[in-house]
């Protein structure tokens, strides 16, 4: 699949997801929503904000710096209504949680939800957003990485062990082999990931692989519009790795030095 065509797909992948969100922004703002309707509705539209925030960053590899500062301005603002609007729902459900009797603890889950390691009468719903294996490609690890931080890493209704469950359930390769004498227990949890982003968050080796690409690239032959512009955004997905290791380490307003 070329590289035109993939970030046609994202872009249409984005619209849906940002869809889906205003969808739910509408359920939650209706005035005579219950209070189980305002948890659903809340936790789904959590999970849709974490898969268009993935998403985002994943359009945003492909964008030269003009494109990413128009782009982000529109992101930022379409996510800072549907978190304010989250906030106000789950401070809404909170309230009304703390009258509701105490029955309603421990009470049996839904059939929407599956039991892993966690404590008794704690369910874990099943997530929706797809991570994708990681083999270990050091320049595919900050998109692994994102999507698990904000899929897995981050939902609390997960314990240390189900975590580490999922997290070696999508190593495969050389990524599973690094980690593979490692016991898969609670304890060891923050060690393997400790372990995976010293081999991968190194940012020296991840510009050197993004450099081996480059340098590697076949020129083309064919000087259609459609095969430069191909090789205009493969470039620039390298570049747009450059410009947020930059963002990263010394702040946006040197971005501008990896203009592409």
């Amino acid at each position: 699949m070329s590289t035109t065509e993939k970030l046609s797909i994202l872009k249409r992948k984005r619209t849906t997801l940002r869809t889906a969100v205003t969808k739910l922004s509408t359920k939650l703002n209706d005035p005579n929503i219950t209070q189980a309707d305002i948890e659903f509705n809340a936790e789904r539209l959590q999970i849709k904000l974490n898969e268009l925030t993935l998403a985002d960053d994943e359009i945003h590899d492909f964008l030269n710096d003009q494109e990413y500062s128009e782009d982000i301005i529109e992101c930022e603002k379409y996510s800072e209504n549907a978190h304010l609007l989250l906030f106000n729902s789950k401070r809404k459900a909170n309230t009304s949680a703390a009258i509701l009797p105490c029955s309603r603890i421990g009470s049996s889950p839904t059939s929407d939800s599956i039991h892993y390691a966690s404590p008794p009468n704690v369910t874990v719903n099943l997530l929706t957003v797809k991570i994708n294996t990681f083999y270990g490609e050091i320049e595919e690890f900050h998109s692994f990485w994102e999507r698990f931080k904000n899929c897995i890493d981050k939902n609390e209704s997960l314990s240390q062990i189900d975590k580490h469950v999922f997290l070696r359930g999508y190593l495969d390769a050389e990524a599973k082999r690094l980690v593979d004498g490692i016991s898969i227990t609670a304890d060891t949890y923050t060690m393997t990931k400790e372990i995976l982003k010293s081999k991968y968050c190194n940012k020296d080796k991840i510009i050197q692989a993004h450099l081996d690409y480059l340098e590697n690239l076949t020129p083309i032959k064919d000087l259609s519009q459609s095969a430069l512009k191909e090789l205009y955004i493969d470039c620039n997905r390298s570049f747009g790795c450059f410009r947020r290791i930059i963002r990263e380490n010394f702040g946006s307003e040197n971005t501008s030095r990896f203009s592409a």
